[in-house]
């Protein structure tokens, strides 16, 4: 009997693993599908980089709680360094618990970018406000689900304003 249940707890346990295995190879799969799907810098002509000087890592498609993947860059710089709009626009200001401080940037390039966890918007900074690109729109900071951790922007692109593409290569060759 000890050697049926240890049997049939081996098996459950392998195919936790397999199981876990199969998740995890979907995930890369996705990851990297994602990479490709990247929007280039020679689709946002005068794209500004919003935090010059920081660092980031291609982290499209990292697992994140609750099953979900990392939809952005994150953009890691010290608490209050000024981030700037990556293009002119028209801003949309939001606070929610998972991206806490948020800016919507919707460019005149037809795209749209989201900026989240911020510490605080930039003086004058009001939802409908016309932007420049360069101009800054708040500062770094670790509100929302980041609450406690490393300070750095969340950044999204969405081109023509539809789902998120990688915003990697873009950031890559224009910090």
């Amino acid at each position: 009997a000890e050697y049926h249940e240890a049997r049939d707890a081996n098996r459950a346990a392998v195919l936790k693993f397999e199981e876990e295995q199969r998740r995890l190879r979907l995930l890369e799969q996705a990851r990297k599908q994602g990479a490709a799907a990247g929007i280039s810098a020679a689709a946002t002509p005068g794209f500004v980089c919003p935090v010059p000087g920081a660092s980031f890592i291609n982290d499209w498609g990292f697992p994140r709680s609750g099953g979900r993947t990392h939809k952005g860059t994150d953009v890691f710089a010290p608490f209050g360094t000024p981030i700037r709009a990556v293009a002119a626009g028209t801003v949309r200001l939001s606070n929610s618990s998972l991206g806490g401080i948020t800016v919507w940037l919707n460019a005149t390039d037809g795209n749209s970018y989201y900026f989240a966890h911020l510490q605080s918007y930039a003086s004058g900074m009001a939802t409908g406000a016309t932007v420049a690109a360069g101009q800054t729109i708040g500062f770094v900071g670790d509100s929302g689900n980041a609450r406690g951790g490393a300070p750095h922007l969340h950044f999204q692109v969405h081109p023509g304003g539809g789902g998120p593409v990688n915003p990697y290569p873009t950031l890559a060759a224009r910090c």
